[in-house]
């Protein structure tokens, strides 16, 4: 179920005093103060301030924080407030998957049904929502048929994201493609994300898809300076909002200019990666392989 969950801010319109308070918060996260945010956002709690604009941007940054207990506790009081809103089940959907991914296969096996139903319940009660639908695709196809797996269902979700958007439809089936092992045939479809994506107009782009992409060109090896390049735009505006840290970005990097044969540069971003997480595990290995270049 790896990278399956994309997460976003949806903001409600609560009364005109929480509304400050959260105009405030969100103006300390938009300059990349997260603590103090959290600290206004937890007063507000303490006062017993229930609006639920509080509870989203406190789960928000739990998410951003990879704090995934304190994430799926304030997306579940948005859920029981407003069990009909597509954008809470999403995101309680996703904090439960995020918080699988955090255990072990045996632990995360009772996540699963609640991982499925509040997905689907987004992606119901939003018929043009692509997030629960990339991320559906991707569960399906993950788990076994004994847990509910079901290629047919993937192929469903990964089509209705044709007219939703043709970018994440063309990873959505090279996803499923490849997960059956026909890698050439994954490749058209990844390729064919690339030019779209190329050619799409800035104000539909989004972080997410310049984080995925340039996993892609890793993986793949397809792209490589295009890659680079996405992987620097996510950087660029990498913000509270994001899901994948900033040393996956450089470790990212490192390996796409280890492919490129670029040694020096690859070390210079490994080591960047390992300067925000020492015991990266991920990259320690990559490390090695790129001294052995």
């Amino acid at each position: 179920m790896k990278n399956i969950i994309i997460l976003y801010i949806l903001l409600l319109s609560p009364s005109c005093y929480s509304q400050s308070v959260a105009d405030k918060a969100i103006s300390y996260l938009d300059m990349g103060n997260v603590t103090a945010a959290k600290m206004l956002l937890n007063e507000q709690v303490n006062k017993n301030n229930k609006d639920l604009i509080v509870f989203e941007l406190l789960g928000d940054i739990a998410s951003f924080e990879k704090e995934w207990d304190k994430a799926i506790c304030y997306y579940e009081k948005l859920i029981l407030s407003k069990p009909e809103k597509a954008s809470f089940n999403l995101k309680y959907g996703g904090a439960l998957g995020m918080k699988a991914l955090s255990v072990s296969r045996f632990q995360a096996v009772v996540y699963v049904s609640d991982i499925k139903k509040y997905l689907t319940i987004a992606a119901e009660q939003d018929r043009s929502q692509i997030e629960s639908r990339r991320a559906l695709v991707e569960l399906y196809i993950k788990l076994p048929g004994v847990l509910g797996g079901s290629e047919e269902k993937a192929e469903t979700y990964a089509e209705e994201l044709t007219n939703l958007s043709p970018v994440n439809a063309y990873l959505a089936k090279g996803f499923i493609t490849k997960e059956n092992q026909s890698i050439e045939e994954a490749l058209v479809y990844y390729k064919n994300a690339f030019n779209k994506y190329r050619n799409t107009s800035t104000k539909l782009k989004s972080n997410s898809l310049n984080y995925e992409l340039g996993k892609v060109a890793v993986e793949l090896k397809l792209e490589p300076q295009y890659g680079i390049q996405l992987l620097d735009n996510y950087a660029a505006n990498y913000s509270y909002k994001d899901i994948c840290s900033m040393e996956w970005v450089y470790f990212r990097k490192a390996q796409i200019l280890a492919n490129m044969r670029n040694k020096k540069a690859a070390l210079a971003y490994i080591d960047k990666a390992l300067t925000l997480k020492g015991d990266f595990k991920a990259a320690l290995a990559e490390k090695r392989r790129i001294m052995d270049l």
